[in-house]
Parts: C-alpha cells; sequence; structure tokens
C-alpha cells in the first residue's frame, strides 16, 4: 500500500489502496464552534400582507469576526381556521444585509438555557444569546427592522390550503449539499421569510420553520475559513 506524507505535518499519513487506487478517508464535520437548530412555530397567523416578513434570522454575535454557515432551512403550516376559499401559501427566502436593528413584533427564540439548540452538549452556548435574534410571526406579520434586503429572492417553496387541517408537511426551501458553497453570514447579516400571496379573508394558520447553522471562527487557521 502506498503511503503519502502529509507536507504540514510528518507524523500524518495518507493511505492510498493499490488495487483500486482509492483513497481512504472518512468524512467528518467541519472544524466548527459549534452546530445549532432551532424550531419554532408562529401564532394564530392570518390576513398577512403579501411581501410581509413571517419570519427572520438576524446574525450578530458577540464577537463580530464570528460567521454563521447555514445548513438548513425547512417551511411547513397547518390550517387551523379554514380559508373562504382555497388559498395559495407561498413563501420566499430573501438575504438581508446592514441589519442594525432587529426585527419586533414577533416571538423570539430564547437562548437563555445554555444548551438551547446544540447539537452536542459540550459546544459553547450559541452567539444568539448574546446578540442577534431569531424571531418567527405571532398573530400577523413581524414589523421590520432596519435592514437592506436583496432585490431577488433565493429561494421559494408553496403549498395550498383547501379546507380545515389543511398541512404542508416541513419541506427545505434551502438545503446545503456536499461539496456545495453554503450561506455564510458575517456580522449584522441574515436571512428573511416573506408571505408571497396575501392571505385570503376568515383563514388561519401556524407556520413552522426549522433552521440548522454552524458557528465558526473567521481565522486562516480553520478550515472552512471561506
Amino acid at each position: 500500500m502506498a503511503i503519502i506524507q502529509s507536507g504540514a505535518n510528518s507524523t500524518t499519513l495518507l493511505n492510498v489502496d493499490p488495487t483500486f487506487l482509492a483513497i481512504r478517508n472518512s468524512e467528518h464535520p467541519p472544524e466548527i464552534l459549534g452546530a445549532y437548530g432551532i424550531g419554532l412555530t408562529s401564532g394564530s397567523l392570518t390576513v398577512a400582507a403579501a411581501g410581509s416578513t413571517v419570519y427572520s434570522f438576524r446574525w450578530s454575535p458577540a464577537t463580530s469576526t464570528n460567521l454563521c454557515m447555514i445548513r438548513r432551512v425547512e417551511i411547513g403550516f397547518s390550517t387551523i381556521t379554514a380559508f373562504t376559499a382555497a388559498q395559495s401559501l407561498q413563501y420566499s427566502m430573501q438575504i438581508a444585509r446592514q441589519w442594525t436593528a432587529s426585527d419586533t413584533g414577533g416571538t423570539a427564540a430564547a437562548f437563555t438555557q445554555t444548551n438551547t439548540g446544540k447539537a452536542r452538549t459540550v459546544m459553547p452556548t450559541s452567539a444568539f444569546a448574546g446578540g442577534g435574534q431569531i424571531m418567527i410571526a405571532n398573530t400577523g406579520a413581524n414589523t421590520a427592522g432596519t435592514r437592506t434586503l436583496d432585490t431577488q429572492a433565493i429561494a421559494f417553496t408553496q403549498g395550498s390550503s383547501t379546507a380545515l387541517a389543511t398541512t404542508m408537511l416541513n419541506n427545505p426551501i434551502y438545503q446545503h449539499q456536499p461539496g456545495d458553497y453554503p450561506i455564510i453570514f458575517a456580522a449584522n447579516e441574515g436571512f428573511i421569510i416573506n408571505n408571497v400571496q396575501v392571505m385570503g379573508a376568515a383563514g388561519v394558520i401556524n407556520l413552522t420553520v426549522n433552521v440548522e447553522w454552524f458557528e465558526l471562527a473567521a481565522t486562516t487557521g480553520n478550515a472552512i475559513a471561506y
């Protein structure tokens, strides 16, 4: 079996299978500070206007050089009061920059418990405990803070509500795949979820949004300092 020596460390060796010419390696998570996930459910959301914000994710860590890598964003809903007529429910994901004041009016995720969202207990408390905000709409849309949105959305998803108890199971609107360049936020950047089409009369839903992300240090020694 051939052996390749690492240029950075003489004790680190790479094995190559001489029969199939295959490098023997093992997959593992990138070098990060921590991995986190939060799922939020709205209040009894109704009559949200077209273009209104129903979810916001603002990254503003106390250590301003730290970065946030988005791994996955999922959206779903459940109809708790039927619309007067069949309703298309559409959502877009839009990047926000220069985000200096958080949105208001919704329900924010609480990070007062130190293990909130951690993929592993030994990971540090999420930077959201010291800054930034994750917020979902309550009974109406969020009120926008101070932020600049990109002109175009980066993703859309949609479902339809035809009667009481109509649901859209959690559906990925964004999902990072191995080898893809991920979405990475610096301080005071993030994304929002917009309600694309006005919600018609009478209808009420519970909206659900799940987000998974990595927090990492922006240093040249980091394996993913993109």
